[in-house]
Order: structure tokens, then C-alpha cells, then sequence
């Protein structure tokens, strides 16, 4: 993702409340400061009403090598695994 210049519009310090008119004219500016970790609180006729908030970071995908689990060797168990899971529920008393 490419970065852009830093907005020449001058908001109001961080942490005080925006207009939701000067929200509405500038709301790419704002989504980019609440990407950037900064959490924007959005005023209508002077009262807080909206946050805009940056997003937690999703967990990364699991990655699986199929080929090394296609070469791993599968050994045939006897028991069923029915009778190993009640035999350890068992055994906990």
C-alpha cells in the first residue's frame, strides 16, 4: 500500500471532537489517522456521537506445508479413538 503525503489540513488536536461537517469534508484524512492508530471522536451539535477507531489486526492464516505432511509416516493406532478418549476421561476420575 502506498503512503500519501500527510494532509495539509490542520484538524483539531488530537483527542478533541470533529464536526460531523468537518468529518463529512474530510473523512479520508480522518480514516487515515484512525489507520494510523489514533482514535477520532465524531460530534453533532457539540455532543460526542460516533468513534472512529482503527481496526485490530486480523490473525495471520495458518500456513500448512501439505508435501512435509504428505511424507510423514501414519502409524495405525488399535484402539479406537472412542476407547482412548473414554479410558482417559476415566482414568482423571
Amino acid at each position: 500500500m502506498r503512503r500519501r503525503a500527510p494532509s495539509r489540513y490542520r484538524f483539531a488536536p488530537h483527542g478533541a471532537p470533529v464536526a460531523v461537517r468537518e468529518a463529512k469534508a474530510h473523512f479520508s484524512a480522518l480514516v487515515e489517522r484512525a489507520a494510523a492508530g489514533e482514535e477520532i471522536v465524531i460530534s453533532w451539535h457539540g455532543r460526542p456521537r460516533a468513534r472512529l477507531l482503527p481496526l485490530a489486526e486480523e490473525p495471520s492464516v495458518l500456513r500448512v506445508d501439505r508435501e512435509w505432511l504428505r511424507r510423514m509416516p501414519v502409524s495405525a493406532s488399535q484402539t479406537p479413538s472412542e476407547e482412548a478418549v473414554r479410558s482417559d476421561r476415566d482414568s482423571r476420575g
